[in-house]
């Protein structure tokens, strides 16, 4: 009795060992409407239609910020995606009977209230290439997104706030003709 016991105990284990070294290539969401959404080696399905189909499956699947977030009558789904060498993105959808259509490409962040106003926003800046002048700076553009009464917009006051913070100025421009980051006086230290 001992024995197979044991055999099976050793049996499990190594179960369990195969499951934790397979890469996660999946994802499940049901809606409080009732759609099961998953998301499967780059192919979106919802209620079992093929909604959506990645040219590059580059999701990263084992992120906690994949979630759907609903507002009112609108779903949103969001995916956390590889950009590397620069930071991950989301690509955000709404998700509308058996449709998923994209919304939103931006800098992944948490999706959180990030300036009390009472709705979800997301966001960020993306990292500055390196300058090596001592006098000025790449000017730090970030991009916020509010969710609120159903849809995603720009949210221009939390992107200005958050400039102003980062850069002490704020461009609406930020970018040169090349697309490159503007650059910006470094302010010299009081003396």
């Amino acid at each position: 009795m001992n024995k197979i016991l044991i055999t099976l105990c050793l049996g499990l284990g190594s179960c369990f060992a195969a499951q934790a070294q397979k890469e996660k290539n999946e994802l499940h969401f049901k809606s409080g409407q009732a759609q099961m959404i998953t998301v499967f080696k780059g192919t979106i399905f919802v209620n079992g239609n093929k909604a959506f189909i990645f040219q590059k499956d580059n999701i990263n699947y084992a992120s906690k910020r994949n979630k759907l977030v609903e507002d009112g009558k609108s779903v949103f789904l969001f995916l956390e995606t590889d950009n590397a060498p620069y930071k991950n993105r989301f690509l955000v959808f709404n998700i509308d009977h058996s449709l998923a259509d994209t919304v939103v490409n931006a800098i992944a962040s948490d999706v959180k209230d990030w300036d009390g106003d009472g709705n979800l926003e997301f966001g960020g800046a993306e990292n500055p290439p390196v300058y090596t002048g001592t006098d000025s700076a790449y000017y730090v553009a970030s991009r916020f997104y509010e969710i609120k009464k159903g849809k995603i917009s720009y949210d221009a006051a939390l992107t200005e706030k958050t400039d102003l913070k980062k850069n002490k100025i704020f461009l609406s421009d930020p970018y040169d003709a090349n697309g490159q980051p503007k650059l910006i006086p470094k302010r010299q230290p009081k003396r």
